[in-house]
């Protein structure tokens, strides 16, 4: 990578115009006390026409982007939410032609921020994942992906995405009478994806969802088919359990002050039988799902999906967590259309 420049966090903080952030919620509640501790000023929040209503936020009093034009005339707007729809991402575009919009990156797990002395830190492990990577698409979206949440600038992002369910058919090739596994299958929707990519001709597959909102979801989208096994746990290293917050999304996830929940490893649910693909998207706690399915990475080589973006530096270390279970793994990478870079996948062929 080339020689960082300020990151977002300091653009927002020297910026010549007034201070903006867009969206309520939690991602806003975050930023607010980031502000507080950099010393930077918010000097309004704002919400889509639909979310605007009568209300406050944090002490400010939510309005529209239209009120805030009309008071600032141009501003730097801090986006805190995320988005994959496509009529919300056009909107932040609109938005970004029309003001400086700056996305900083808020890690979903963990309380580590991307920096630049973290990037110089890795630089050594990121040239050598960089040197893997299997085509240039997979090294144009490492630099963006990597770039855009150091920087809070999504214009980085779109010559970089691919449509997901394309890449997972052309990449990970699901064939009739394989093994697949779930690791974090939430309410079941990409295991049916699997199911209807193979036409139901599968030889069995094995669903690890830990949520119990969730795992009921799951059980009742997939009931009716024959050969799975449906597994209300977390994806681990060890057979153990582990303290999980309940919350039916995003904000699933293994947390200290969250109730007990069974964790299990995929390779005691295989009892050393074969896997061909393994999908895995758990929340932050990738490196534990991989770790728990290593015998079977080592021994059978499955096809993997790896979600790489829940930690700010997951698209370097789990390429080398793979990498050092089986070197001959091909590493593609690829961003499906997110402002910010949420969802990043890891397959590895």
């Amino acid at each position: 990578m080339t020689e960082l420049k300020k990151d977002a966090w300091q653009r927002l903080k020297e910026s010549e115009f007034p201070v903006c952030i867009y969206g309520t919620g939690n991602a806003c509640e975050k930023i607010l006390d980031i502000f507080k501790e950099k010393k930077i000023t918010c000097a309004g929040i704002f919400a889509s026409d639909d979310f605007v209503r009568d209300r406050y936020f944090k002490g400010f009093r939510v309005q529209s982007l239209s009120q805030l034009e009309q008071k600032f005339g141009k501003m730097t707007v801090c986006c805190a939410f995320g988005s994959s729809l496509p009529d919300v991402m056009q909107n932040i575009s609109l938005i970004s032609q029309k003001h400086r919009l700056i996305f900083p990156d808020l890690p979903i797990a963990g309380d580590e921020f991307i920096s630049k002395d973290g990037l110089r830190k890795h630089a050594a492990a990121a040239k050598s994942v960089y040197d893997r990577l299997a085509d240039e698409q997979s090294k144009k979206v490492f630099e963006a992906v990597l770039k855009s949440r150091y920087y809070g600038d999504i214009t980085l992002l779109d010559e970089v995405f691919t449509d997901p369910g394309s890449d997972f058919l052309q990449l990970i090739r699901p064939e009739p009478n394989e093994v697949y596994a779930d690791l974090g299958a939430y309410n079941g929707d990409t295991a049916q994806k699997y199911i209807d990519s193979v036409m139901g001709n599968y030889k069995h597959i094995f669903l690890f969802e830990p949520d119990k909102r969730s795992f009921r979801k799951c059980v009742k989208r997939l009931i009716g088919y024959d050969n799975i096994s449906f597994i209300n746990a977390c994806a681990w290293d060890t057979d153990t359990q582990v303290g999980f917050s309940q919350s039916s999304g995003r904000q699933s996830a293994v947390s200290e002050t969250g109730g007990l929940c069974a964790a299990k490893r995929l390779d005691g649910a295989l009892s050393g039988e074969k896997c061909d693909i393994i999908k895995i998207d758990v929340e932050g706690a990738e490196i534990r799902a991989l770790t728990g399915a290593a015998n079977t990475i080592r021994k059978y080589r499955p096809r993997l999906a790896v979600s790489a973006y829940h930690r700010p530096y997951d698209i370097i270390f789990l390429c080398l967590e793979i990498l050092k279970m089986r070197e001959d793994h091909s590493i593609y990478l690829r961003q499906p259309p997110y402002y910010p870079a949420w969802d990043t996948m890891i397959y590895a062929i």
